[in-house]
């Protein structure tokens, strides 16, 4: 189901960058559309996409899915929860994400946590990775398979 498993970025050895200074600058979600992708029937509507959270030029990104029984998912409504996150510092975002979880779900906090968690991690590698793997993720490429499209 994963349209990014095949152009996931090799994360390098650290640097000893501190993550603690750096602030949510933007927060894209993408809902896939699955009339695109070849997924098997399922019980409900399954709803899957990509949360992609940037710092300084530096993106950090998840994928998520989930089955309901809505149709259409309102991608504004349930991307709601992640605007708290703009302008946090990386650890206040994660502390907020833990307080939130009962509040959020399940599926928006695991999704929060991974994209925060690569996003960590790819700050403290070297810039010169930030460039190459950041241009893994064409933005014209996942459009073209995106039903939805929410960005703050």
């Amino acid at each position: 189901m994963s349209l990014l498993s095949a152009i996931s970025p090799v994360t390098h050895a650290a640097s000893t960058s501190n993550t603690s200074v750096h602030v949510i600058h933007s927060i894209e979600v993408f809902q896939y559309d699955n009339r695109c992708l070849a997924l098997p029937e399922m019980d409900g509507y399954l709803h899957c996409g990509l949360l992609k959270i940037a710092s300084h030029g530096v993106t950090g990104w998840a994928e998520y899915s989930f089955t309901d029984q809505v149709q259409h998912l309102d991608l504004v409504k349930w991307s709601r929860v992640f605007t708290s996150l703009k302008k946090c510092p990386l650890d206040q975002a994660l502390s907020h994400i833990d307080q939130q979880q009962q509040n959020w779900g399940s599926v928006r906090s695991q999704v929060a946590l991974e994209a925060l968690t690569e996003l960590r991690i790819r700050l403290q590698d070297s810039p010169d990775v930030w460039t190459s793997s950041d241009a893994l993720i064409n933005h014209a490429f996942l459009l073209d398979y995106t039903i939805a499209y929410y960005s703050f």
